[in-house]
């Protein structure tokens, strides 16, 4: 799946390492999704079956699987078949977990755990680590990720590029008569056409459904002169893209004219406030005072933006109350909209990358579609 050397992924667990011994916890315990994923180069949903990788603040991390499914970490981890333990299915693993601790000094010590561990795991291993203390490791993991390297950014670039592209194939085979419903499967189907790998999302609102931020594909059916909104994006290499693009069925009022403008205004200036080192509430400012200016501020309800990786939405988030500034290689999206309940919503939305003077603009949709 991933063109990531492992060279990169011990890096990567190196500098999560420093990052423990700088907060004197001495172990983390991730459990399979992304962060999983980021440490280790396996993508895998959790199951009912532990997997569980023991991460010290120093030395080679120790992972803990199913024993049929050995081979699998093997082949797909930086990590050794020394540095695998693993348990049948007639066994309990959360007794091998607290051998493995034992063994290596960290049954009574301060514990990480992974944001995406399953309570019901964090409970099990509370109870076989009585005396241990445990933290919320997203700190960390937010810490590590938020940087991205330059084949990072390649990959995001690319998941982009696919994202936009598909859903412009996707606007050219719209009629009148197709619901929300297949329009996005059409989406879906030209994003993986594109990228090789499953769409991730593809929301598709006509008319007044666009006024809803989030709103699901319904069986609405598409009609003449319709605003359509869709918001979609697939990955590549397990890194993903978000692009929203607002158009027209037809022929755009005067009233969709001058909201788009506002909105486009507000993207732009998002945009080219982003540079290193401006916090992410200057730059939700940049998109929200215009819009403000404009007479339009309660209807934008949201974020100006978040970040994109190898989670649709992960930090930096774009938002009043960030006060981290940005920092070189942020990969992000900027995303204003406004909507006008019970009649239509625009939003232009665009992944970008933080430079030193402003952001560069990860993919390029084409806007204003209904010009084409």
């Amino acid at each position: 799946m991933s063109s990531i050397s492992n060279k990169e992924f011990h890096l990567r667990i190196e500098k999560t390492q420093k990052l423990l011994r700088d907060r004197s916890i001495q172990a983390l315990f991730c459990t399979l999704g992304t962060n999983f994923q980021y440490l280790l180069n396996t993508k895998s949903k959790p199951l009912e079956r532990l997997v569980l990788a023991i991460i010290k603040s120093n030395g080679t991390p120790h992972l803990i699987c199913p024993a049929f499914e050995l081979q699998n970490y093997i082949e797909n981890t930086p990590l050794s078949q020394d540095d695998i333990s693993i348990w049948e299915e007639t066994e309990d693993p959360f007794l091998l977990v607290k051998k493995i601790c034992i063994d290596n000094g960290i049954q009574d010590t301060n514990i990480a755990i992974s944001p995406q561990t399953a309570f019901t795991v964090f409970s099990k291993i509370k109870s076989i680590l009585p005396d241990a203390a445990f933290v919320d490791a997203l700190p960390i993991m937010e810490t590590v990720r938020i940087v991205k390297t330059d084949q990072e950014i390649e990959f995001i670039k690319k998941a982009s590029h696919f994202s936009a592209r598909g859903i412009e194939a996707a606007i050219d085979q719209l009629a009148i008569g197709i619901t929300e419903k297949e329009a996005s499967v059409l989406v879906e189907k030209e994003m993986s056409s594109l990228s090789g790998e499953s769409s991730l999302f593809a929301l598709v609102q006509f008319g007044a459904n666009s006024s809803n931020p989030h709103g699901s594909p319904s069986n609405k059916k598409l009609k003449r002169d319709e605003v359509v909104l869709i918001d979609a994006g697939t990955s590549y290499k397990g890194y993903v893209g978000d692009i929203t693009n607002t158009t027209v069925f037809g022929h755009p009022d005067e009233r969709f004219l001058e909201v788009y403008n506002i909105v486009e205004g507000a993207n732009h200036r998002a945009r080219n406030a982003g540079s290193v080192g401006i916090l992410p509430s200057q730059v939700d400012a940049a998109a929200r005072d215009y819009i403000i200016k404009k007479g339009y501020g309660q209807y934008f309800t949201h974020r100006t933006g978040h970040g994109i990786g190898l989670d649709v939405h992960e930090a930096p988030y774009i938002i009043q109350t960030n006060l981290v500034p940005l920092s070189l290689k942020n990969t992000y999206t900027i995303e204003p909209g406004i909507y006008l309940p019970e009649k239509f919503g625009i939003r232009i939305e665009d992944d970008v990358v933080a430079k030193t003077n402003g952001c560069e603009q990860l993919s390029s949709p084409i806007r204003r579609y209904w010009e084409k």
